[in-house]
């Protein structure tokens, strides 16, 4: 059984703190998994060309980061999954172990999972681009690790993946374009 901290302690705080660290780490990690991952090299390089000037610059900061999509995956995962596994670490020193674990699992449920996803899924592109330098020192950090596992992936499944459009939805989109055109 582990001894628990004083409220109000030095201590006590660092140990809170280090959790609501954690739990906004995971969020970040997980929200720029889905939102980073869900945007195709091909739209990120139509918007750092054609968009607004907000979208070029925002796509222009994310496609050095997204270019090795197995690493960027392996990274942001990784980074996850420290987090959620030393949560319950720091919250079982405040806390007896079964309510370590209850707080941990709601906190990461909602806080670390379900809000960041839902707002990465919004505003993928611009939550990427802010977050782009953090990314970046991060596949630097995580390298020695999730570079082997990308490259696992990449023999695997093969490298990038590739945004192939059926003729019927590439009519379409030039349609939607075509009607775009004439209403402005």
């Amino acid at each position: 059984m582990s001894s628990h901290e004083a409220c109000c302690g030095t201590m006590f705080w660092v140990y809170l703190l280090s959790c609501a660290g954690l739990v906004m780490f995971a969020g970040l990690m997980s929200g720029l998994t889905l939102g980073l991952m869900s945007l195709s090299l091909v739209d990120l390089e139509v918007l750092a060309k054609a968009g607004t000037p907000q979208d070029r610059r925002n796509a222009a900061r994310i496609l050095p980061v997204v270019t090795n999509q197995h690493l960027l995956l392996c990274t942001l995962l990784i980074g996850n999954s420290l987090a959620m596994e030393a949560l319950p670490i720091f919250l079982d020193s405040l806390l007896p172990s079964f309510g370590a674990i209850l707080i941990s699992v709601t906190l990461i449920l909602a806080f670390g999972e379900i809000m960041p996803q839902a707002i990465c899924t919004r505003y993928g592109l611009s939550m990427g681009a802010k977050a782009a330098p953090i990314v970046r020192v991060l596949l630097v950090v995580f390298f020695p690790v999730a570079y082997p596992i990308s490259k696992l992936l990449d023999w695997l499944l093969g490298k990038g993946h590739v945004a192939l459009m059926r003729r019927a939805e590439l009519k379409t989109l030039v349609d939607m374009h075509g009607d775009a055109e004439h209403w402005r």
